[in-house]
Order: structure tokens, then C-alpha cells, then sequence
């Protein structure tokens, strides 16, 4: 549950083969997967149709306000720890006003040299919190068995930008 009624716009970065946006969509939430791979948005058009609507895109390229929602399973912890101050501004270009952020994210991974990245959440609520009201931010209950014990999550409300 994303805290959102069903209805809302609802970004999946880093969509992959979109399994998460196609899941959204079945929800009842107006779901778009972005992937910056041609390829992966490919697959996830062969596999659900139009169920939700799927575009190819730079998360970190300028954006407008169009989403209530964002849902990160994997995309921030697949990027390159030098980006993630990028990432999370980019995500707040992207909400509407309130919008909310639901991550999830790896607080021990087995490989450093390659993503996914570990991060932990004191560093997720310093690098979110610049941005977003921390809604929750605390370990997962369910995981897939070969992350179990190793997922938090986040929901964060996007703040208005002081002036």
C-alpha cells in the first residue's frame, strides 16, 4: 500500500521488465514505468500491453511535477553512490506538492564492486530528509527469502521547497 488512494499517478524508476508498474496499474493506480534501457521497456510492453504506461527516460533528466507518488524498489540502490543527492532531487522534481516516496533499499549487500549498493538508513533519512518529511523508515517485514533481513524501506512526503 503506497498510502495513496487508487488513482493517483505513480512512477516506477528503473522499471526493469515492469513487474512493480504492472502491479500498480492492477491496483488501480495510473502507473508508468521508466527505464532508461530501450530494451527493458521493450519486455515490459511485450509483457503487459498498456497496462501501465511505459516510457523510456533518464531519471536525472529535467522534469515537471507529475506524479503523486514514486515507488523505488531497487533504482536508488542501483546507483552509483556519488549520485544519490542527484536522485533524491530527482525525485522531488518529479512529485507533485505531498507527493510520496516509497523505497526500499539494502542495508547489507555481498558484492560492493557492483550495484546493488548498501546504504544505511541514517543516510537514507540524511540524504531524504534534505527533501522529504520522513514519514517511516524501518525494516522490512517481507522479503524475498535471498534478501530477507537485509531491506528497509521509506515512505517520505515530498516538502515544499522553502524560499
Amino acid at each position: 500500500d503506497l498510502g495513496l488512494d487508487p488513482g493517483p499517478a505513480v512512477a516506477v524508476p528503473g522499471c526493469g521488465f515492469g513487474h512493480d508498474a504492472a502491479e500498480l496499474a492492477r491496483r488501480g493506480y495510473r502507473a508508468t514505468g521508466l527505464d532508461f534501457v530501450p530494451a527493458a521497456i521493450q519486455r515490459a510492453r511485450d509483457r503487459y500491453g498498456d497496462l501501465a504506461r511505459w516510457r523510456v527516460e533518464d531519471w536525472f533528466a529535467p522534469a515537471v511535477p507529475e506524479f503523486n507518488g514514486l515507488f523505488d524498489y531497487t533504482c536508488f540502490v542501483a546507483m552509483a553512490p556519488d549520485r544519490r543527492a542527484d536522485y533524491v532531487e530527482a525525485c522531488a522534481r518529479r512529485l507533485r506538492p505531498g507527493g510520496l516516496w516509497l523505497g526500499g533499499f539494502f542495508h547489507t549487500v555481498t558484492g560492493l564492486t557492483e550495484p546493488p549498493y548498501a546504504i544505511s538508513p541514517d543516510e537514507v533519512r540524511d540524504l531524504a530528509g534534505r527533501r522529504f518529511e520522513i514519514l517511516a523508515l524501518e525494516g522490512a517485514v517481507r522479503s524475498h527469502p535471498r534478501r530477507l533481513g537485509r531491506e528497509f524501506l521509506l515512505v517520505a512526503r515530498l516538502r515544499p521547497l522553502e524560499v
